[in-house]
Order: C-alpha cells, then structure tokens, then sequence
C-alpha cells in the first residue's frame, strides 16, 4: 500500500506534465544503439532462457519437473546466483551459484506437492521447490492457497538481474480435471436483422484426468431475467491481426471511438503499455458511466483515469502475479456524450475491453443463440465450441446473455453481446483507388486519409469495388499493409498475410469486410503482383485491366465483394 500511495501523490504532482504530453502524443527523446560493436560488446549480460515455465496442474502427492537455461552473451565468464523465490523458506542451503560462459548453463528445477491431508480437515497446499545448478542443490517450502499460483526466482549477476516466473495451478485431488475457458467475454460486434454471428470458444483440461464438460445457454436453465442478463455493454480492443507483431491498432468500427497517442504495444491482440513510455488511450461513448477490463502485470505502475478530461482516479496497475481485473471508473452520470482517457506513467499494463452503463441488453428469445458441440470429454487437447446467435427475431438494440460451462473438472460462465442495426445502415462500403507512381491504395475512407493522399500525391481512380461492413456474416475483415521501401500496399484477408513474405511491410489496419466465399450477387477480386517491383494491384476484372502488359502477373483471389 505503502509503494502505490507513493506514486500515486508523484503522480498527482505531475498529472498536467503526463496528460498533456500523452494526449499530444508528444514524441520524447529517446536513447539508441548503433548497428556497430562498441566497448559495451566487452561486458558481460546474463540472459535466461525461457523466462517463463508453466509446470501444470498439480495434486497432493504429484510433481513436476522442467529447465531453464543461463547464458552470458558478453565475452569473458560470468557469476550468478539465487536464494530462490521471495517468501518461501529456505530448507535446504542458502541459495544456488555458477559460474557461466557462452554455453549454456541448465537450472533444474522442481516442485512437489505433498500429500499431508488430514482427515475430516480443509486441505492446504504445502509446496517443495527444489533447484539445481551450478553443481549445487537448494530446497524451499511454502504453504500456498489453491488455484492458480505464479511465483518469480530472482538471479544475480554483475550483468543485469534476471527474473523467472513459473506457473503452477493446485488441485484438492491428484490427477483431477481441471477446466479452463477462453474468452469469457465474447463482443460479436453488429449484424442486421437476420444475419447470424459466430465466434469460437475453446475448452482445455489443464488437469490429467479426462474432463467432462457442457455448455448451455442462460434462457435454457431457466433462471430469473435479471441473472440471465449482463449489466452493461462490453467492448473488446482484441484485434487478432495485431497479434504477435508487437504493434497493435484499432479495427472496423472500434477505430471511430478509439485514440491512441504515444508508443502502444501489443500482447495477445490487446493493447499494452511499454515500460519506460508514457501513453494515452481515449474512448469516447455515450451512456451512464464505464468500467475497465485490464491485466496487472508485476512490471505494472499507476494509470491516471481521466472523466471527461477530469481526473476520476488512479489504477494500480502493479500486481505480484498477472491477473485480469474489472475495474468500475464511473456510475450514474447524465446519459450523455462522454470521454474516457487512460494515461501510462511507463508500466506494462494490458488493456483488454471497457464496459458501458446505461440502457439494460436486451434478451434475446428462447433458441436463438446456437452452440455446437455443447458437450464433450477432454482429455490434454483444447477443443473448439462454436457459438452462433441468430437475430431473426431480433429488433435493432443491444443484446447480452449468459452462457454457462459445468463440468468435473470446476465450472465457468461466458458473457456474450451483439448489437442488431437498423436496415436504413449502408450494408456495403465503397472502395476508393488511389495511384502514386505505381503504388496502388484503397481505402473506404478517404476523409480520414485526405492528409496522406495530398501530402504523398494520390490522384483518385474512382470506386473499384465495394466491401461490407463489420459483422456481416460470411465475412471477415480485409487487412492492409504498406511497405515504404517498396512503396506498396497489400491486402489479404488472412491475418498473418496467407502465406506471403511480409518482411518490412507495416500493418495498418482492417478496410472493411470481404467475403471469404461466394456469397448473393458477389464477385471475385482478383490480386495481381509485380515480380520486378514488388508491388500489388487489385481489380474485379480477371484480365487484370491490361496490366499484364506491363510485367503484373496474376497472384489468385484475394475473396468475393460487389
């Protein structure tokens, strides 16, 4: 309590400096590294490898064992050391050492949960962490709560201190089940009356012991309205694209409320906080108030939460193990036109999703949100649960629902939200091509982008083609890169590029939907490339409109639009 209340006053001194600058979007100075060796290359650095090792599931009487390895990446030889993690009690030496060169040196390490239930009495985890290394051995005991455990072994060396974590999930019974369900939070986005949404779901058994399990919608259990229902409207930041590049940005329509400013990362889609940067995300929304969906991470540090450009709070965004947290930021305030801002002080937090205050969901009728298979056994492997809602019966509005997962193995429920729009909305979007030199660009909005299209020299084409808007069934979004080297955009509407090299091409987002198959009154788009150049082009005319002529070569159906 002590260290957040700390920096919480730091903070609050310093709150105009951080706002502004983040919302500026100010670019600091930063310190770099040339491409040449230097006098650094003589020190030594101490590197683990991995620096994270989840050992499973756990009961009394079991074990389990794994390996990590140490290594100096500078020149010379290199002494370490560990006195295990912080809060256990030593039971056996004092701590570990070594000595490690260029090779690298393994670390065993081994846990042991004890079998010391006794009867008619709760049982309480009683662990034994064993690590070996550097031809020495070291013994700690720690009683732990049940559930998910996550504990950090610090290694000393006079070339940087290094952290690993290990992960371990305790069970009351040895070799039992043990569930695990993702997402809980499913935001399907917007249809029309009629249409169908699907997202997947998966299932693991994290435990030994085959898990039995099934799902069943909220109306189907038959329980009282007001618990089949979620409080407020979630909205997730997930972009898959995004995913592992360690860029993120905004897609479909998340980007007309959603602003970035500063150095934003990525982790698992979601946007992340960098250490060492200050940041801001703003959300503007309409509604009576908002919570925030966030993942605390040990290397987390306050965030400032501005309302309507007041600050509202502050978040900390520090915890010892990661964990997702909701956490409420504002209620009963006018149901009005409002803005959320989120400023980083340069910690590493995770942003997942906001939830709105305000109208209740509706609910929708008995039948209409589908799930195959809604049962199953699982074993080690992570099975697939499709979850489909259908809006026949649907009036425009939002919508909410709960599903829940039993099983032997613990028990999970799973919010789901969709939003019908009215039939006057465009169901379709024009696609605007642009042409600089001999780099094609398309885009849907070509207000967003005038700034680039008269700065870099774009002259207008016209309409190539139409896309659909976010949520169509059939669809999926339809993602652009740019490469400035090569002075190229290309589009697929696979997110990891299907199978081209994008070596130096940088994500920009998604364009709008494109159909992944033939749907009512589509047709195909055509992708042509230029083996010489590099570059791309994109036409609905199977001829290529003459550009054959000029070196292009057809490069398959990049899907199906009007």
């Amino acid at each position: 309590m002590k260290r957040f209340l700390t920096k919480a006053v730091f903070l609050a001194i310093l709150c105009p400096y951080l706002f502004g600058a983040a919302l500026l979007g100010a670019q600091g100075g930063g310190t770099g590294l040339s491409p040449g060796r230097s006098h650094v290359d003589l020190l030594p650095v101490l590197t683990v490898t991995p620096r994270e090792i989840d050992l499973g599931a756990l009961g009394p009487g079991e074990e389990a064992k794994s390996v990590f390895y140490l290594k100096n990446v500078g020149s010379g030889e290199l002494d370490w050391s560990t006195e295990g993690p912080a809060g256990w009690t030593r039971i056996e030496s004092q701590g570990i050492s070594g000595v490690v060169g260029e090779s690298p040196e393994p670390v065993k390490i081994h846990l042991a949960f004890l079998d010391e239930k006794e009867p008619g009495k709760l049982l309480t985890p009683t662990l034994i962490l064993a690590l070996e290394g550097g031809g020495q051995k070291a013994a700690f005991r720690r009683v732990a709560p049940m559930g998910g455990l996550r504990e950090q072994i610090r290694i000393n060396s006079r070339g940087g201190i290094r952290t690993l974590f290990f992960n371990v999930r305790l069970s009351e019974r040895s070799a039992a089940s043990l569930l695990d369900v993702g997402p809980l939070r499913m935001d399907f986005g917007t249809v029309r009356p009629g249409e169908q949404a699907t997202q997947r779901a998966l299932i693991r058994n994290i435990g030994k012991e085959p898990l039995k399990w099934k799902l069943v919608s909220a109306g189907k259990k038959r329980l009282p309205a007001t618990e089949q229902v979620p409080r407020g409207r979630y909205v997730s930041f997930h972009n898959a694209a995004a995913a592992g590049t360690g860029s993120y940005s905004a897609v479909g329509q998340l980007k007309d409320n959603l602003e970035l400013s500063g150095t934003w990362s990525e982790e698992g889609g979601y946007p992340a906080t960098q250490q060492g940067e200050q940041c801001a995300l703003r959300y503007r929304f309409t509604g009576t108030g908002i919570s925030l969906f966030i993942l605390k991470t040990p290397e987390g540090d306050p965030l400032m939460i501005y309302m309507d450009d007041q600050l509202a709070t502050l978040i900390d965004g520090y915890s010892e193990r990661r964990e997702w947290v909701e956490i409420v930021i504002a209620e009963d305030q006018p149901e009005t036109s409002h803005l959320l801002t989120v400023v980083s002080d340069g910690g590493r937090v995770i942003v997942e999703a906001i939830r709105i205050f305000g109208k209740p969901l509706l609910k929708g009728p008995p039948g209409w949100i589908s799930i195959f298979p809604d049962s199953g056994t699982t074993t080690r492997e992570t099975d697939y649960v499709n979850i489909v809602l259908n809006t026949p019966k649907l009036t425009p509005g939002l919508y909410g629902e709960m599903i829940y997962v039993t099983s032997n193995g613990g028990d999970a429920n799973m919010e789901v939200f969709i939003e019908v729009l009215a039939e006057t909305q465009n169901r379709v979007l024009d696609v605007y091509r642009y042409l600089a030199g001999s780099n094609y660009l398309y885009t849907t909005n070509p207000q967003a982008e005038a700034s680039r299209l008269q700065v870099q020299g774009y002259r207008s084409l016209g309409i190539a083609f139409r896309l659909f808007t976010p949520g169509t069934p059939g669809t999926t979004d339809f993602f652009r890169w740019f490469n400035p080297a090569k002075g190229d955009h290309f589009y697929s509407s696979d997110p990891s590029g299907g199978g081209k090299p994008l070596t130096g091409y940088i994500l920009e987002g998604s364009i709008g939907n494109i159909a992944t198959f033939r749907l009512t009154g589509t047709r195909e788009l055509y992708r042509w490339h230029h083996p010489t150049s590099g570059r791309h082009f994109y036409t609905t005319d199977q001829a290529g409109e003459g550009l054959g002529k000029k070196g292009y070569r057809f490069d398959g159906i990049a899907g199906f639009v009007r």
